[in-house]
């Protein structure tokens, strides 16, 4: 009887010595994140933005000049009202400031609701640097799955294969495709819960066409591991 006890006490031991006796592997895939910049969007907000800078400023040196002009039109109608001989430069002033008007009303009609719409601009460029957008879909190649959309968002996650089987992702944004391609490896983790976790690291996008995209820029501070791994897509 202390025979078997002690075998049975032995074998409870050797059990609770196992790490992974109770662990369950979890096989879903690792994901990565996306974010997408309209970055034309963005050039053309920042011409128009550059546009309504540069009338503000020729406004202002025109509302200015006119300031100077008419002070010295006044000290030459002065003059000439005491006897000076300053007929011709009375002229020159008068045509300088005809001038100065005319350029002045042209730059005041362009410069008009500018506050406004620099306003709007600004609002809508740090819309589109949040990332915010609405995908038409992301296939994933090889795998036979397509994710579609119909609202927007900031951030948009993708599964990596756990096994490696695909790579290749297809995004459609505004009916255009481009195909991005991944790189990475798998490796395993054992969690709080004593969960088995397939996970990913060394994650790179090596290619990607460009029908839409312009470049892709890798936000990890040293090596990319899923979950904690963000790619911007400039478009």
């Amino acid at each position: 009887m202390k025979q078997l006890l002690s075998i049975f006490i032995l074998f409870l031991l050797i059990v609770s010595c196992d790490p992974c006796e109770d662990c369950d592997t979890v096989s879903f895939e690792p994901t990565v994140s996306l974010v997408f910049i309209n970055q034309d969007s963005i050039e053309n907000i920042n011409d128009s933005l550059a546009v309504f800078a540069f009338n503000d400023s020729a406004l202002s040196a025109n509302t200015d000049s006119l300031t100077t002009l008419r002070d010295s039109l006044e000290i030459v109608e002065n003059s000439i009202a005491n006897g000076g001989s300053l007929n011709e430069e009375k002229m020159n002033l008068e045509q300088w400031i005809s001038e100065r008007q005319i350029d002045s009303t042209l730059y005041a009609d362009l410069d008009q609701d500018a506050d406004s719409l620099t306003s709007i601009f600004n609002q809508t460029k740090s819309t589109i640097n949040t990332g915010l957008i609405q995908l038409d879909k992301i296939e994933i190649l090889g795998a036979g799955t397509e994710f579609t959309y119909e609202d927007s968002a900031e951030v948009w996650s993708i599964p990596l294969s756990f096994d490696e089987t695909f790579n290749q992702y297809e995004i459609t944004i505004k009916g255009i495709s481009d195909i991005i391609e991944l790189d990475y490896e798998t490796f395993q983790e054992v969690d709080e819960k004593r969960n088995v976790l397939i996970r990913a690291k060394n994650i790179e996008v090596i290619s990607f066409t460009n029908n839409v995209i312009d470049s892709v820029l890798t936000n990890c501070e040293e090596t990319c591991q899923d979950g904690e791994a963000t790619f911007t897509i400039y478009f």
